[in-house]
């Protein structure tokens, strides 16, 4: 038995009115983006929100001279038997509205010589924006005395950037992992009265120059 086929004035809108029908049904793109992911703090109370209070701020700086320890290998058991390391220098502007210029970034060995310059050129660093240098785990010539001089500054007082080395590796089916911070060797500062700490030049500072009373002569 053969069914008489539709009229063809109503294809068209009978094919409109599925493609409407099968867009309504997906998920928009608005929905997607203003609605957070399920996760486990979905679990936790709510609260009621309250005006952002950010509080006093911290410790503000115009630039740093860092030193970042770091290890090109370990010795896992004696002095004879090594194991090689990967290391990643990662570097962190930690502003929310202040870019970073980073001046220099040198490598060195456990002897204090120069390996490599990571920088030509000075580079911009975006605010909350990220950036890594990667010493491949072959790479052994920084030894276990490694380390990285950072030089960094900014055009006005700013947070102090994160930075911190990550060294790992994966020989052996044995998974070693550790990091190590920066540790500041000189900075410049901010002071609501312009002046530097101490009375020292305001282009560099050292931290242990306010923070250390002089030592008084041996009787």
């Amino acid at each position: 038995m053969r069914f008489p086929s539709p009229p063809r004035r109503l294809t068209l809108p009978l094919a409109l009115v599925l493609v409407g029908a099968l867009c309504a049904c997906g998920p928009s793109d608005r929905d997607a983006n203003t609605e957070p992911p399920a996760s486990h703090l979905d679990s936790l109370p709510t609260a009621s929100s309250s005006p952002e209070n950010r509080g006093a701020p911290t410790k503000r700086v115009r630039s740093q001279t860092l030193y970042v320890p770091a290890y090109s290998h370990i010795y896992p058991r004696d002095a004879q038997r090594s194991m090689n390391l990967a290391t990643t220098l990662s570097i962190r502007n930690t502003s929310r509205d202040v870019p970073l210029t980073l001046s220099s970034i040198d490598y060195y060995d456990s002897r204090g010589r120069h390996v490599r310059a990571h920088l030509d050129t000075a580079r911009t660093l975006g605010p909350l924006a990220s950036t890594y240098v990667v010493v491949d785990v072959d790479d052994i010539r920084g030894g276990v005395g490694a380390n990285f001089i950072l030089q960094w500054r900014a055009e006005r007082p700013v947070p102090p950037p994160v930075v911190e080395t990550v060294m790992i590796t994966g020989a052996n089916t044995q998974g070693v992992s550790f990091r190590s911070t920066a540790r500041v060797l000189h900075e410049n500062r901010a002071s609501p009265s312009g002046a530097s700490p101490s009375g020292a030049s305001p282009s560099e500072v050292s931290p242990s120059e306010d923070t250390l009373s002089p030592q008084e002569p041996r009787r």
